[in-house]
């Protein structure tokens, strides 16, 4: 069921529409809030949107170590079972 979420970051409100389950929607707000809060000092130095992209950046630059971590475990895994 689709329903409109409210994520709040600062002073500023964003709303979102998902399908997501409520505690994958909460656990995400968590982490964004918490992330946020890491950089609310410098908010009005660089601006909301500088913020935010940000913590976008490090998010996706996260992901891609995560899945590069990951192929290089499942090669060594793929060694360890051919011997």
């Amino acid at each position: 069921m689709k329903r409109t979420v409210t994520l709040e970051l600062g002073s500023r409100k964003y709303k979102f529409t998902t399908t997501d389950p409520q505690s994958e929607v909460d656990e995400t707000l968590k982490n964004i809030k918490e992330e946020f809060e890491n950089y609310s000092d410098v908010v009005e130095k660089y601006g909301y949107d500088r913020i935010l992209l940000m913590m976008l950046l490090n998010n996706v630059h996260e992901k891609l170590v995560l899945k590069d971590r990951i192929a290089r475990m499942n090669k060594k895994l793929e060694r360890k079972i051919v011997e």
